[in-house]
């Protein structure tokens, strides 16, 4: 990883004056970056526009892919993706209802279950967990429900969220992580009254592995007929999907559409902190809305039922624009960290210490497409980039499928790339 240095002017100090004078001005430079204000209980770190420490640039060097037009696997909608503790890559498709395991050399290990509805088989995938032990948790979206496999890929008993029977209703499950101990799951229950309305519960909360609710980091309950023009944030707030998990089990979710703002959740539900930043949203162009009514299957030229927002949300939605390294930094993509970057800059990611005070923007260097690529961090040194992410994500969850414009061969088909930081 390439550092900007900010000692080189000291060089003429002896070592350990200079390492001294480089803790204590990073501690005044990163640590103390933001204010800290108390609201109603809450530490509030309130941060400023500028990174402290600049921007810092991260070279990626390319070591392993699977999918795409080289090699034998075959990938169709690649959606869930997660790594167990010797460093292998699990890989959800949701289009072929598999499981593919692929050691850190980027060999096929394995592939696990199939489409259909006996022990251990899914239909309509939506997200993938490993378990410590390397058990295999598929996600899937309706009915809601985690199917259960061993390390072999034989099937245990599926994890059922509560709830939803007893309400006379029905679940969907969007995406789940197991981080920490802290198994969450994020979706709605939905049930109609006697007046014929939809009463919408959506959620991101913390379960027991026998799917017993345990606490709801967020919930909000909506009741709506067929007549209601419904609003983008309300359909799609941005917890569905931009939220992350600590090594220690802790919750990171962002509060709301439009405020830069991340609400830090003990693993038993208490509000630690909130971390904010001054930053505006990107104010969407004639383009992105475009694009936004072809992920809800929209015509242009036709009323909509869906009000949508003006500008993007402050944290990048589709692809999942918060996680948590091993060292408990937090990375977070916001809605202009992909866009109008220099040549050559797949992200720009905002990087906050585990207090969450601001230390610096990272510009991730690598081939691919901003918009539709998706970079997820693993431990140590790797990155993974998750190829026409947004295409698999909106083509497996909504009616919308994003058209194949406007790229070259090598972007044609979904892949899963893994680079090495170069140093």
């Amino acid at each position: 990883m390439k550092r900007q240095s900010r000692f080189s002017r000291f060089a003429f100090v002896p070592q350990g004056i200079l390492l001294a004078l480089g803790a204590v001005l990073l501690f005044q430079t990163t640590a103390l970056a933001g204010e800290v204000v108390d609201v109603d209980g809450v530490p509030h770190v309130r941060n400023p526009a500028e990174p402290p420490g600049g921007i810092e640039t991260l070279e990626l060097e390319e070591i392993w892919r699977v999918g795409g037009d080289e090699g034998e696997l075959l990938l169709g909608l690649p959606t869930g993706l997660d790594v167990d503790a010797a460093g292998r890559i699990y890989i959800l498709d949701a289009q072929l209802n598999q499981v593919h395991v692929v050691s850190p050399d980027g060999e096929v290990l394995a592939t696990r279950s199939r489409e259909g509805d006996g022990p251990g088989e899914m239909r309509n995938p939506s997200d993938l967990i490993v378990w410590p032990d390397g058990g295999i948790g598929v996600v899937q979206e309706y009915p809601g429900y985690v199917i259960r496999l061993d390390g072999d890929g034989d099937p245990l008993p599926s994890l059922h969220p509560g709830g939803a029977t007893e309400e006379g209703g029905f679940g969907v499950l969007m995406n789940g992580r197991l981080r920490g101990g802290n198994l969450v799951l994020c979706g709605q229950m939905t049930r109609i009254d006697d007046e014929a309305r939809n009463i919408k519960r959506r959620y991101l909360a913390s379960y027991s592995e026998t799917g017993v609710e345990l606490v709801a980091y967020v919930e909000r309950t909506e009741m709506r007929n067929s007549a209601n023009v419904e609003l983008e944030q309300d359909i799609m707030p941005p917890f569905v999907l931009a939220w992350a998990l600590a090594p220690d089990g802790r919750v990171v979710v962002p509060s709301d559409w439009d405020s830069y703002a991340l609400h830090v959740h003990s693993p038993d539900g208490t509000l630690e902190r909130v971390i904010e930043r001054t930053c505006e949203p990107w104010r969407r162009t004639d383009e992105d809305r475009r694009f936004v009514l072809r992920l809800f299957g929209l015509p242009e030229d036709a009323p909509s039922p869906i009000e949508l927002a003006e500008a993007e949300p402050a944290i990048a939605l589709l692809q999942h624009g918060v996680q948590v390294a091993e060292d408990g930094e937090i990375w977070v993509l916001p809605s202009r960290g992909n866009r109008g970057l220099p040549e050559g800059v797949l992200a720009r990611f905002d990087v906050f210490g585990p207090g969450g005070h601001f230390r610096r923007q990272v510009e991730v260097r690598c081939q691919g497409d901003p918009r539709n690529d998706r970079l997820v961090l693993l431990p140590g040194d790797r990155v993974i980039r998750q190829r026409r992410y947004v295409d698999a994500l909106v083509t497996s969850l909504g009616p919308g499928a994003l058209p194949d414009d406007s790229r070259d061969d090598e972007d044609a088909s979904p892949a899963v790339i893994c680079y090495r930081i170069r140093r």
